[in-house]
């Protein structure tokens, strides 16, 4: 996802993947890249929202 992504759509797209994976109807490539694809989202939301011990940090 691009930098200019919003951030809800971000949550909204973590939340499909997870539902998708928990279905496990996808085969283990696509989990795997589904995986991926999470995992990246999720640090760019860490990155973006500045996260430090469960805190949000105002910069």
């Amino acid at each position: 996802m691009s930098e200019n992504t919003p951030v809800s759509d971000k949550v909204d797209r973590v939340e499909t993947i997870i539902e998708q994976l928990e279905d496990g109807e996808v085969s283990l490539e696509e989990a795997q890249e589904l995986r991926e694809e999470g995992q990246e989202i999720l640090a760019e939301l860490e990155e973006t929202l500045d996260v430090g011990e469960g805190d949000i940090i105002e910069q």
